[in-house]
């Protein structure tokens, strides 16, 4: 059962993603989960970006994948509202929990204390940031806004007129909605826009050359050795070279995908026979999406460094187990800077 009042504060889990897809008695017809970013967390709820417009009262099933704790949270939700992102065909969408587990009530308990113990600096910071990614529309986030005090509202008269347990105007107090987000996009471009954490941009800093480069194209068993000066040296002949638009970093080298584990509804995914591009001269950060050398070999995964040194390997197709390790034992980590698509291989 829903939590309800004060104690349902939102805050926001860095470098989170949420997999998520409708729920269904049979979970094949649900669809194939989607991997989206998590916008922020509540005991009662959350608020994720999804490619998909539900409408309010959808169930779906959720796996929040947090960096820093040890373990997936899976729950069921309900959607409450949904308002589409400016100028982007995504969602933001408001979701609140249906009965959670106690141990998943433990664990948001815990990143709520987590993060409300940092300074309001660094937590206006975080939600600015947000803001400016994901913007809604002024109309919208009023509205919302209204919405979420209309439901304290009520979810105040229910608490005072039922102290044990309450149906359900709870939750929309839960939803994570957007009050300070919209607040920060149009008067503090300037205090939050020193942190550039949108290094999406990274791959057009790579262009160290004038012009597109020959890319050497390996089997993912390629062997490598990460020691060498230029940062690889991929050992075995390489089968064909290639050129794509806007890569001409000289270090980077590409691999065929052989398998499905990073085959999945959302985008990026990677079929068999397509071919992801790495460069060793662009940092990989936490969620990027990277080819890893471990004691086991070679892998293409999304990367999470999550707590005590623990890198986390983790395949966008949900079918396949996520990989842990220490930090010392990855040998080598290189992130996506390009993808060809092969339509022959399909």
């Amino acid at each position: 059962m829903p939590i309800r009042g004060r104690r349902n504060r939102r805050f926001v889990v860095e470098d989170s993603t949420v997999e998520y897809r409708k729920h269904s008695a049979l979970p094949f017809l649900g669809g194939s989960p989607k991997v989206s970013p998590l916008v922020n967390l509540s005991v009662g709820g959350l608020q994720f970006v999804s490619d998909d417009l539900y409408e309010a009262g959808q169930r779906l099933d959720l796996k929040v994948m947090v960096p820093s704790a040890f373990r997936s949270l899976n729950v069921r939700g309900e959607v409450v509202w949904a308002k589409r992102i400016i100028d982007r065909d995504s969602y933001r969408t408001g979701v609140r929990f249906q009965e959670p587990a106690p141990e998943d009530i433990s664990l948001l308990r815990s990143l709520e204390e987590r993060y409300w113990s940092i300074s309001d600096e660094r937590k206006r910071e975080m939600e600015n940031l947000i803001a400016q990614r994901y913007p809604l529309h002024r109309e919208e986030t009023a509205r919302a806004r209204a919405a979420a005090a209309a439901a304290e509202a009520e979810a105040a008269e229910a608490a005072a007129a039922a102290a044990a347990a309450a149906p359900e105007p709870q939750e929309p107090a839960a939803e994570p909605q957007p009050q300070p987000v919209v607040e920060a996009p149009p008067p503090e471009p300037s205090p939050e826009e020193p942190e550039p954490q949108e290094v999406e941009p990274e791959p057009e800093a790579v262009s160290i050359l004038e012009g597109p480069t020959a890319i050497p194209v390996y089997d993912l068993v390629a062997g490598i050795d990460p020691r060498a000066e230029s940062g690889t040296l991929l050992q075995g002949v390489p089968k064909y070279q290639i050129t794509l638009p806007g890569i001409t970093d000289r270090d980077c080298f590409a691999i065929e995908v052989h398998d499905n584990t990073m085959r999945h509804t959302g985008a990026p995914t990677f079929d068999r026979g397509d071919i992801a591009v790495f460069s060793p001269n662009v940092p990989a950060r936490s969620g990027d999406l990277a080819f890893v050398i471990t004691q086991e070999g070679g892998v293409f995964r999304q990367i999470f460094f999550d707590a005590n040194n623990t890198v986390r390997l983790h395949p966008l197709n949900s079918w396949y187990p996520e990989q842990r390790f220490h930090r010392g034992e990855v040998q080598g980590l290189w992130k996506v800077i390009g993808k060809y698509e092969s339509f022959i291989a399909k």
